[in-house]
């Protein structure tokens, strides 16, 4: 009797302990479920952050393709940049960025960033769309991103190549306008002459909303091509020099013929006294090396006759002054002066 009755109670203390066991697990796991919930709900309602962040970090960590995926960026036939190979070989990428809070209006939910691209600090809208979820969660997507804009212009003479990013561009083109992610794309022209040459450099993207002038790389003469433009000016004057007309054409000197008081001249020679000092610009622009010279001056000699008996006469001018502006071109069979008026009435 005395061993039952000291037994009881052990087995109802074993019951007790339990139970408490049991309660304390299921108020533990209570507890971590509602954590998770809070959790889960606070990381949901942050996701228009979180999905402008993923696009942001894959540009941070140089992984175009991922980049592209998540931007919903489909590459085109003439998109170059748009690849892993044009993007690592970028310089002045996206290194960090902060992102604000998200903002809807109308409808539109959008979350502002400011991106670090190299040493330029610049602010960007990113739009986010609605992608599911429940009436108390929503999931979010990041909506189609437009990727910003590289301009080349290439200016020099024909049969220039080059390459942008590393890829060839269209060798027919000179002006160019491509898609690509954010950074500075290296620009290499390929010169088919030794006459002039073009310094490397990069072609800075620019955001979609962002009004920027092409990234112009003009040819430079080297010092063949330098002799060679003035050689080309020179051959000019001389061949308006050897001119047996009072007007030569394309030439920067002329006298005029006046058969009004019964006069012809003829045989007319040109003597220069003074060859004008010729300057060739170093760079390419408007469509050619500009050329110009500089207080030159000219005599002429023509054989005067009276119609009225034919009666003849030696004559000469006095100094005439002239000069003139035109440009050099490069063609294949080498060094072309073409100046920018027409004859010497149209030079004044």
């Amino acid at each position: 009797m005395s061993l039952e009755s000291a037994g009881a109670p052990k087995r109802r203390i074993r019951v007790r302990w339990y139970w408490w066991a049991l309660a304390a697990v299921a108020v533990l796991c209570t507890a971590a479920g509602a954590m998770l919930s809070v959790a889960t709900i606070a990381v949901v309602q942050d996701m228009p952050r979180t999905v402008v962040a993923r696009y942001l970090e894959a540009l941070v960590h140089g992984n175009a393709r991922e980049a592209m995926k998540l931007g919903g960026i489909t590459a085109g036939s003439g998109d170059i940049l748009l690849n892993d190979a044009a993007y690592k070989g970028a310089s002045d990428r996206i290194t960090s960025f902060t992102l604000g809070r998200p903002v809807s209006r109308g409808g539109v939910t959008t979350v502002e960033a400011t991106v670090q691209e190299g040493d330029r600090p610049y602010s960007r809208t990113f739009r986010v769309e609605r992608a599911g979820g429940v009436p108390w969660l929503t999931l979010w997507k990041l909506a189609p991103v437009t990727p910003e804009t590289v301009r080349v212009e290439v200016d020099g003479p024909a049969g220039l190549t080059y390459t942008v990013g590393g890829a060839a561009a269209h060798d027919k083109v000179q002006k160019l306008s491509l898609r690509a992610l954010p950074g500075s794309y290296p620009v290499k022209v390929t010169s088919p002459s030794s006459e002039f040459t073009f310094p490397g450099g990069v072609a800075i993207s620019h955001p979609v909303n962002e009004t920027a002038d092409p990234t112009v790389f003009a040819a430079q003469l080297s010092a063949t091509g330098a002799t060679d433009a003035q050689t080309a000016v020179e051959s000019w004057l001389d061949g308006c020099l050897a001119s047996q007309a009072a007007a030569p054409a394309n030439c920067p000197f002329l006298v005029t013929e006046d058969t009004e008081n019964g006069i012809r001249a003829s045989d007319f020679r040109w003597t220069l006294d003074a060859r004008p000092t010729v300057t060739v610009e170093q760079v390419w622009s408007d469509g050619g090396f500009a050329a110009r010279g500089e207080d030159g001056s000219v005599k002429a000699t023509a054989t005067l006759t009276r119609l009225a008996d034919g009666a003849t006469e030696q004559v000469s001018t006095e100094d005439i002054p002239f000069a003139y502006a035109g440009v050099v071109t490069f063609t294949g069979s080498g060094a072309e002066f073409q100046p920018n008026l027409g004859d010497g009435s149209a030079q004044g």
